[in-house]
């Protein structure tokens, strides 16, 4: 894969920009999908449900997936992807009304949001809304300088991680 630069990052959770999201989008998967006609799909999420008051939005996760190293993705991912995005991202503020996210067991992710925002389910389909296995990621180092940002990257995409030598390729495999 040539991305016309060179990433300073593989996680689009914590770095923006084309030369990170273009690999980032095939490593990283969302918890829900948009169409060509803006209707959203499941992805992670197998379902979710707004609140009345817009302000409550519970996903269901996809039971069986998996991140690249055979590892479940289970709600506590996703929490720890929002707070990671939410201290870390250059346009954080797209999670900005996002107060918490709640795990009340491995399968359901509930966000508990200061106000309704109507582009939640947009940003969760971005690269920006990647989900990261905080079994590797969070283990209390910098997630900006972290020795897998670039390498042995561990995502749950399309596309696993196989090589990234910089200047030249970043190298991922179809699962």
């Amino acid at each position: 894969m040539s991305v016309g630069g060179t990433p300073r990052h593989l996680n689009p959770a914590v770095q923006s920009g084309i030369a990170t999201g273009a690999p980032g989008a095939q490593l990283f998967a969302t918890l829900v999908r948009f169409d060509d006609q803006w209707n959203a799909h499941p992805y992670l999420a197998k379902s979710w449900d707004v609140s009345d008051d817009s302000r409550t939005v519970t996903f269901q996760l996809v039971e069986g997936a998996t991140f690249h190293d055979g590892k479940p993705i289970t709600s506590s991912d996703v929490a720890f992807s929002i707070k990671t995005i939410k201290e870390n991202h250059p346009f954080k503020t797209m999670f900005g009304a996002v107060d918490s996210v709640e795990t009340p067991d491995a399968n359901t992710a509930v966000f508990k949001l200061s106000q309704p925002h109507p582009a939640l389910m947009l940003a969760l389909s971005s690269q920006l809304g990647s989900i990261n296995p905080e079994h590797i990621y969070g283990d209390g180092q910098d997630p900006k300088k972290h020795p897998r940002k670039s390498e042995n990257v561990v995502g749950s995409g399309p596309f696993k991680f196989v090589e990234f030598v910089r200047d030249q390729h970043i190298i991922p495999r179809a699962e």
